[in-house]
């Protein structure tokens, strides 16, 4: 059996979805609203759930408004919940979502897991917003050492009607809690975005540290964006 301790099979939860943060160029592709997260700062969903609890804070650079977020989780009773808080400047409203997300198969070291995951999330003075329903996969290769994430996930955005949403994400461990990562998404019509990033735990299973690069696929920096946060991981219960 993995270790769901180990900092790379640990889920981040929530992330700004491109419904839920239309400004944020919608980065990631599903997993709330209209993305699918794995651990920060992954876009794409991974199968598994948070241990006990954890604290997701990040501030996100975007060509737009910037954005500042909070997303506490704690699994109970086989179900992650999630909530999550963005403060947004240039004076746009404050973003808020809520998700749920359980295992339909336990990952195992050098096998493969499943979960099911439902988000919606909607602006500040109206609960009208985004939901998304995501299928994620995670397979585990070479002890862990190798890890593959497949999204695939169904949308209903108040602003952009119905899309299908997909990514795929790989992850490498170069050294002892320390993970590189690479993937792509899609989240609407037109051409999918890529996200790169890295993040270590500098005190094990209690701290993360991340940075990550975005952009979409067509050459062009002007829906480019940066994104810096932290995970606490504690016990609530």
């Amino acid at each position: 059996m993995y270790t769901k301790n180990h900092v790379a099979l640990r889920d981040a939860t929530v992330a700004p979805t491109k419904s839920l943060s239309m400004t944020a160029l919608a980065v990631f592709f599903m997993g709330l609203s209209s993305l699918a997260n794995a651990g920060r700062p992954l876009i794409t969903d991974d199968a598994t759930l948070v241990d006990d609890c954890q604290l997701e804070s990040w501030w996100q650079r975007n060509r737009g408004p910037n954005e500042f977020w909070l997303v506490p989780a704690c699994q109970v009773a086989g179900v992650e919940w999630g909530f999550g808080y963005a403060s947004q400047t240039a004076g746009e409203p404050d973003l808020y979502e809520l998700s749920a997300k359980t295992e339909l198969r336990a990952l195992e070291t050098n096998g493969w897991g499943a979960t099911i995951g439902f988000s919606h999330g909607f602006e500040q003075g109206s609960f009208r917003g985004d939901q998304h329903l995501n299928l994620a996969v995670t397979h585990s290769f070479a002890d862990d050492a190798w890890l593959l994430h497949s999204n695939l996930g169904y949308a209903n955005n108040r602003d952009a009607g119905n899309e299908v949403t997909a990514g795929i994400a790989l992850e490498r461990e170069v050294m002892a809690n320390h993970w590189a990562f690479a993937e792509v998404f899609r989240e609407a019509a037109g051409r999918p975005f890529y996200q790169l990033g890295y993040r270590f735990e500098p005190k094990a299973d209690r701290l993360q540290l991340d940075i990550s690069y975005g952009n979409r696929l067509s050459g062009s920096a002007n829906e480019h964006w940066i994104s810096a946060g932290f995970v606490v991981y504690f016990s609530a219960f």
